[in-house]
């Protein structure tokens, strides 16, 4: 009799459990159809550490998706590792893959980087179903609108315009570069992000801290060479100056431990390249 109380108390927390967890879900939607897009944002990161692995995805790509829907530069700033880290988490063949992607392509057009949002829209469309179409022949426009001379035109969005032309003529709202953004001017070799000074915005702004470290180079050539190598891989990496050892470095990451950096560096850049090093 007392196992079975033992048993019936635990089923009843558990029920409970994901009865709360679903309440706060719906919260963090309706925020979101409401466009409160920040207060939607913290919601989706109270409860993602509560659900399964794959749901727990699911739910912090939304969360960065309100971060970048707040329109804010400090919040689109916070998307951006959380948004390498899930796009080096899943595999190109993954059809979420395409829309983070285009996730990517979108922010970098916030944040006025040109050859990010050109590469994910790229990697988007190269891994996109035609279902997909619609939203990636919009995104290329606004590309083409912010960096007109930039690698993309009408004849690469044209590649993904949908037989259906319902969805593309709606009313929307257009991506443009925030006010408050600086545009970087990358070298023509340049295949990555230009992150030259996010690791120090992410000691004071993120958790996710670990990454793990390719190589350090004297020139950004050999740097950008080693990036272009992994570019069919499906592993996002960026270049990180290092002024005062006049070094660029090669990393990936964000990690929230060094465990969860090592076992990525195992299954994703150990098979390609074994010299690699782990930090904080």
């Amino acid at each position: 009799m007392k196992k079975s109380k033992v048993i019936l108390s635990i089923i009843c927390l558990l029920s409970f459990t994901a009865y709360a967890a679903d309440s706060l879900y719906s919260q963090a939607r309706k925020l979101y159809s409401q466009k409160n897009f920040e207060a939607a944002a913290k919601s989706y990161a109270d409860i993602c550490p509560q659900l399964s692995a794959k749901e727990k995805k699911i739910c912090q790509f939304n969360e960065v998706k309100a971060l970048v829907e707040s329109d804010k530069m400090d919040l689109a700033k916070a998307a951006e590792p959380k948004l390498l880290l899930l796009i080096s988490q899943t595999e190109p063949g993954d059809s979420l893959f395409s829309e983070l992607s285009a996730e990517d392509a979108k922010l970098q057009i916030m944040l006025n980087q040109p050859v990010r949002a050109v590469r994910s829209w790229n990697a988007a469309q190269a891994s996109a179903s035609p279902d997909y179409f619609p939203e990636l022949f919009v995104l290329c426009q606004d590309i083409v609108s912010a960096f007109p001379t930039n690698g993309l035109n009408n004849e690469n969005c044209n590649k993904v315009k949908p037989s259906d032309t319902t969805l593309i003529s709606l009313p929307r709202k257009k991506t443009t570069p925030l006010p408050n953004s600086q545009l970087s001017t990358p070298s023509k070799f340049s295949t990555s992000p230009q992150l030259s000074t996010l690791n120090s915005q992410l000691s004071t702004s993120s958790t996710l801290k670990w990454y793990v470290q390719l190589g350090a180079f004297g020139s950004r050539e050999n740097a950008e060479k080693l990036v272009a190598s992994f570019k069919d891989k499906g592993v996002q990496l960026y270049i990180a100056e290092l002024p005062n050892r006049n070094l660029f470095a090669v990393r990936t990451g964000f990690f929230a431990s060094a465990e969860d950096a090592k076992i990525f560096a195992e299954q994703k850049i150990a098979p390609a390249h074994k010299d690699y090093k782990i930090f904080q």
